[in-house]
């Protein structure tokens, strides 16, 4: 019975292939049911641990020869992707014939919010497409730099061009521990939907050269590359990094500062400072504050976007609540934090005060641990700090992107969630209020880290974003590797319109008039130029009714000079919603679903809402997007 039923699906979906397949080559193909686009990285396994693994068109050759004529059973690990029903054990398998000469087309729903594109490096890239006779003559199929692995992309647009530069390199007989570089070649056609064909820079061997080659020995990790100013007037512009050296992997020795030598392919350190701060590798956002053109390169530092500058550390600032005390007059209160001793400053209010400041600490995941530990702050001061709807599961630490995105008109935050997740969430400025996010991408068992958003790639107005990450086994309790497909950079692709990116936004208690308030969403604050009349995030709501029958519209019938806002469902003589809230009273499915997936809902007595249970929603509306740099034409 098992067998019967196993074989009536696959027979169901046996099809004649385009072009004659070679005798000894049977073809899975295994494809998007929204689009029949095919999916990567599908790992399928027989009862025997066999196991194989979807290419860059989804395809997968089976040419073993004791294995035609059989009807085999494969286990499905979609990463993100699945085969609609379960088997008779309660898993996700596909049955086959296996018969030399043919092929047969899966069908596998996407349960990610992202589509997996393609895998951008290493080996096999198209192997078992080429072992099916398909043609892939317009692919990038060729081995460049001799890279079968590697770790981390930083991509930076420099002079309209595009580089990428990475961590560890491994080649088929070589590992490289200074890092990589490479120029991507824009010119082909299919970039970045279907392809990001890498130029790597090559030593007299042609493998990919070390792109940071110091004398000593050590792991050289790249975390920064930005183009800046070289000098006060700003005539010349070069591409510079920052970079860490790491003795082992817990051990970090030196922080230095580098210039591009484009006509040698490496960087040039101008400047090497002992440290033991560890590397966290960031893609420079371009930003304007202060009347200062500059980048910020993690959510809790930003520099002036001059060489000088950016080789100083000195000069960075840091959003931090830590003030640096003289160790002579320090009290019991201050904390030592890496032999240097600060006390937290508070507000009136007792609220930790988090702003901008020089000779300071950031206010990252690694101080908040220790400050946490030293009780200096409480659980509900640490600083963004995500939960995910749908489970209420929360995120204390950031690795990933954040930029300002034209369509949904906010900041979005493309971040490596728990192992092997990528969550995306979105804030009215840089610094938040970052609270409530989603997962968008999932990896069964594996890893996938360090996700960098590529914005020079948005297309249709900010509607469709890329990014890419690592795919690997590293940090993971997976015991078998993938073959040629782990350590290696993966691209994917997010609608942000997707109905699944449905997110609360802040709602503001604003100052109106001596004694009162009102209660506005981002936009509103922002169109009415009232973010300093802001006292604190009261809830969280959403902005639209997205064509959900469960979220209705809430109005203001308030009256100028009333202290309180007057908030009804009815409609105002015309006026806009302030804000949706979700209806519990409606008798739908969806309702239901909505409370079900939001465990962080608070009853008010027009809906319900989300809490704002975080101390720290902070926001700087002063930093804005620096939309002259980033751009390729």
């Amino acid at each position: 019975m098992l067998g019967v039923c196993f074989c009536l699906v696959a027979s169901l979906l046996l099809q004649a292939a385009d072009k004659p397949i070679p005798d000894h080559v049977f073809l899975i193909r295994l494809v998007d049911a929204a689009d029949g686009r095919g999916i990567p990285l599908v790992e399928l396994e027989a009862f025997n641990a066999l196991t194989y693994q979807s290419d860059n068109l989804g395809n997968i050759a089976i040419v073993e020869p004791d294995l035609h004529g059989k009807a085999v059973r494969f286990l499905v690990k979609g990463h993100g992707y699945r085969i609609p029903q379960l088997d008779f054990f309660g898993e996700r398998s596909l049955t086959v014939l296996i018969e030399p000469g043919a092929s047969c087309t899966f069908k596998l729903e996407r349960t990610a919010v992202a589509e997996r594109l393609y895998r951008i490096t290493g080996s096999g890239r198209y192997r078992d497409s080429i072992l099916a006779g398909i043609d892939v003559s317009e692919q990038p199929i060729a081995l460049t730099g001799d890279v079968i692995g590697l770790d981390s992309a930083v991509p930076v647009v420099w002079q309209n061009r595009l580089f990428s530069f990475y961590g560890d390199t491994l080649g088929a007989g070589s590992i490289n521990l200074s890092g990589s570089g490479a120029e991507i070649d824009l010119q082909q056609p299919g970039v970045p939907g279907s392809r990001l064909p890498l130029r790597f820079f090559t030593d007299e061997n042609g493998f990919a050269r070390r792109i940071v080659p110091l004398p000593e020995s050590g792991f050289v990790w790249i975390e920064a590359v930005v183009p800046v100013t070289a000098d006060l007037d700003g005539d010349k512009e070069v591409l510079a990094a920052r970079y860490v050296v790491h003795k082992t992997l817990e051990e970090a020795i030196e922080t230095g500062y580098a210039v591009f030598d484009e006509k040698q392919g490496i960087f040039t350190p101008v400047k090497r400072v002992e440290s033991s701060r560890h590397h966290k590798s960031a893609r420079a956002t371009p930003v304007e504050y202060n009347k200062v053109s500059g980048y910020c390169l993690q959510p809790w530092e930003r520099v002036a976007r001059n060489l000088t500058a950016f080789t100083t550390p000195e000069k960075y600032e840091y959003y931090s609540c830590l003030e640096e005390v003289d160790p002579a007059s320090a009290t019991v209160e201050a904390c030592l934090i890496n032999d240097r001793r600060f006390m937290v400053e508070r507000d009136a209010g007792g609220r930790p005060v988090l702003k901008w400041r020089q000779a300071t600490l950031p206010h990252d995941a690694s101080v908040q641990r220790q400050l946490l530990r030293a009780g200096q702050i409480k659980e509900d001061e640490v600083w963004l700090s995500l939960i995910e709807l749908g489970s209420g599961r929360r995120l204390a630490d950031f690795t990933g992107s954040i930029s300002y995105n034209r369509f949904r008109e906010r900041w979005i935050l493309i971040a490596q969630g728990h192992t092997g997740e990528i969550w995306y969430s979105e804030a009215d400025t840089f610094t938040g209020p970052w609270l409530y996010a989603r997962k968008i991408v999932e990896h069964d068992t594996y890893n996938f880290y360090n996700p960098v958003h590529h914005p020079w790639f948005d297309s249709k107005d900010g509607r469709v974003i890329y990014f890419e990450g690592t795919y690997t086994a590293f940090f993971t309790a997976k015991e078998r590797k993938s073959p040629r497909t782990d350590y290696n950079q993966v691209m994917y692709r997010l609608h942000l319109d997707d109905k699944e990116l449905v997110l609360p936004v802040p709602v503001y208690r604003v100052r109106h008039g001596v004694n009162g308030y009102r209660l506005l969403t981002g936009d509103l604050v922002d169109r009415a130029s009232r973010w300093s009349d802001v006292e604190k995030v009261e809830f969280f709501a959403f902005a639209a009714g997205y064509g959900k029958a469960w979220l209705k519209a809430v109005y203001d019938h308030s009256a100028s000079e009333a202290a309180e806002p007057e908030l009804l469902f009815a409609s105002a003589g015309g006026d806009a919603a302030v804000f949706y809230v979700i209806d519990e009273l409606a008798d739908t499915a969806d309702a239901g679903l909505a409370r079900m997936i939001m465990p962080e809902l608070l009853e008010t007595k027009f809906g319900m809402v989300l809490r704002a249970d975080n101390a720290l929603l902070t926001f700087d509306p002063d930093i804005k997007p620096d939309f002259t740099l980033n751009n390729l034409q």
